[in-house]
C-alpha cells in the first residue's frame, strides 16, 4: 500500500489535480504492481508562499507548477523499478497537464511491514 502525500500550488484546476493523482496511482500500478483499488493519497492545494523552491537546481530550471510528490511503500522494489517509476510519473504527468517533467519532484520513502496498519489496529502484513 503506498502511501502518496501530493503538494501542489492550489490555483491548480480540480482536473489537473486528478489528472496528477492517477498519473501517479498508474504509474504504481505499472511499475510497482500494486492493485487497481490500492488507491490512497491526500492532496495537499497550497497557497504559492507556502512552496519553497530554487528557480534552478542540479541545473534543472523550476516554475511556480512545481510539485512535490511523497510516495511512502513498503521495501522491496529494486533500483531500476524505482528509477522506471519516477520516468512514468513525470511523463504521465506532463502529457496529461503540460506541466514540465523538471516541475515534478519525487521523494520514495520506504519502510518495513511492521510499521503499517492497513486498519482494524492490526500490522496485517507481519506473522
Amino acid at each position: 500500500m503506498p502511501f502518496v502525500n501530493i503538494y501542489l500550488p492550489a490555483n491548480f484546476t480540480a482536473e489537473v489535480k486528478k489528472e496528477i493523482s492517477l498519473s501517479v496511482h498508474h504509474s504504481l500500478m505499472e511499475n510497482f504492481g500494486i492493485p487497481e483499488n490500492d488507491y490512497f493519497q491526500v492532496i495537499h492545494a497550497m497557497d504559492l508562499e507556502h512552496l519553497i523552491f530554487p528557480e534552478r537546481y542540479l541545473d534543472i530550471p523550476h516554475t511556480a507548477d512545481l510539485i512535490y510528490i511523497h510516495i511512502t511503500c513498503g521495501t522491496g522494489r529494486t533500483m531500476e523499478m524505482k528509477k522506471e517509476l519516477y520516468a512514468s510519473i513525470a511523463q504521465k504527468i506532463n502529457e496529461r497537464t503540460k506541466i514540465s517533467t523538471n516541475d515534478v519532484i519525487i521523494i520514495l520513502n520506504e519502510i518495513s511491514w511492521e510499521n503499517w496498519s492497513f486498519g482494524e489496529g492490526i500490522a496485517q502484513r507481519v506473522s
